[in-house]
């Protein structure tokens, strides 16, 4: 459980990330347009993790023997990713004069390719699968209705503390993984 809520979390730090940083743009968001706004990071980030799931069932009985090797390199690469990302920030999604909804989608979108890899090794460790799906769906939404709110206050660099949190925490899973195969 712990586990789960860890990586939950994990995923939606850049979910978060970004929210800060439309929340600081925009400013003047309705409570109803940041509802609907987290609730699509919180529809993609869940269905993201589950074709990766999807195709993670595909090759799991081909890998089993490393499979444990495969779970450390993705999530270590992906939270090593995620903390270099904290320090560089991505400047592009800024343009938009207002967060149009095909903005956000993009956005979203751009914010959950990295639990659509997650989701390979979920096929590899989960053995609760919708309740997976639901603590990233719930979390992110969480995080990011909080992201839109509270960006305008504390600005765009909190959010990259955050995904570097995140990162680390994904990084933390993979090695749990690997160290609890290890020592079998």
């Amino acid at each position: 459980m712990l586990q789960t809520a860890v990586l939950a979390f994990s995923l939606s730090t850049d979910a978060f990330a970004a929210s800060i940083a439309k929340g600081a743009r925009f400013q003047s968001l309705t409570l109803l347009r940041a509802l609907g706004i987290a609730a699509g990071f919180g529809l993609l980030e869940a269905l993201s993790p589950l074709i990766g799931y999807l195709l993670g069932l595909q090759f799991s009985g081909l890998i089993e023997d490393y499979d444990h090797w495969v779970a450390f390199i993705v999530l270590g690469c992906l939270g090593l990713r995620m903390v270099w990302k904290s320090f560089h920030p991505d400047e592009v999604e800024e343009v938009a004069a207002f967060p149009t909804w095909g903005a956000v989608i993009a956005t979203a979108l751009g914010t959950s390719v990295d639990a659509t890899a997650v989701g390979v090794t979920l096929a590899l460790f989960s053995d609760n699968i919708p309740m997976t799906l639901l603590a990233i769906g719930l979390v992110t939404f969480l995080m990011c209705f909080m992201g839109l709110r509270l960006g305008g206050l504390i600005g765009a660099r909190t959010g990259r503390w955050a995904e570097m949190v995140g990162g680390i925490g994904l990084f933390v899973i993979g090695a749990n993984i690997l160290f609890t195969h290890m020592t079998r």
